[in-house]
């Protein structure tokens, strides 16, 4: 038997195939968005990939609503060369590329966000820890403005149990969702 130590920057207290058996709704791998229709439904993403980073906008223009369980801010950089520009456009960068690592990169990624997002707290609650160790990079010119629209909701607190129709969240909210998104 495979032991599968806890990672805690999933939002889990549990992360087990069996954690999702008591849900009766649509469970759609993050790898399948794009093979799903969310038109008129409320969904559920538990967790963050390249792939619910990327399709969150187009998920949002279709689903009635869109909540995001994620405790662990994420580093999103832009994803075309335009935004990268941008943010390179730094005379220190410019005249530093070979030192473009992931100290840079994080950096980058904190400037993206404070240039894309306008609420204060949402920024806050963003914030990714540029003293992790192990960080991830997802690339997105949507994303930012995606979890400011009015059907798209961050929900920072641990998933603790998930019921027949909801995602409970550590502070005793259930919510109600048709279809959960899930990265695990």
């Amino acid at each position: 038997m495979v032991n599968k130590k806890k990672n805690p920057l999933d939002g889990f207290f549990q992360n087990t195939p069996d954690f999702f058996q008591n849900f009766k709704g649509k469970i759609v791998a993050a790898e399948d968005i794009k093979r799903c229709d969310f038109s008129n439904l409320n969904v559920a993403i538990v967790g963050a990939n390249q792939m619910t980073v990327t399709h969150l906008d187009q998920i949002c223009n279709h689903a009635k609503l869109v909540k995001i369980f994620q405790i662990a801010p994420h580093f999103i950089l832009p994803h075309t060369e335009k935004g990268i520009h941008k943010l390179l456009s730094h005379p220190l960068i410019i005249k530093n590329r070979r030192l473009f690592n992931n100290r840079v990169k994080s950096l980058l990624a904190i400037r993206y966000l404070e240039s894309q997002m306008k609420d204060n707290w949402l920024k806050r609650q963003l914030m990714p820890n540029s003293a992790s160790e192990n960080k991830v990079f997802f690339k997105s010119d949507t994303y930012y403005a995606a979890l400011q629209r009015e059907n798209c909701k961050l929900i920072t607190w641990p998933v603790v149990k998930i019921t027949e129709q909801a995602v409970q969240s550590m502070e005793g909210i259930e919510h109600l969702v048709d279809v959960i998104i899930t990265t695990y």
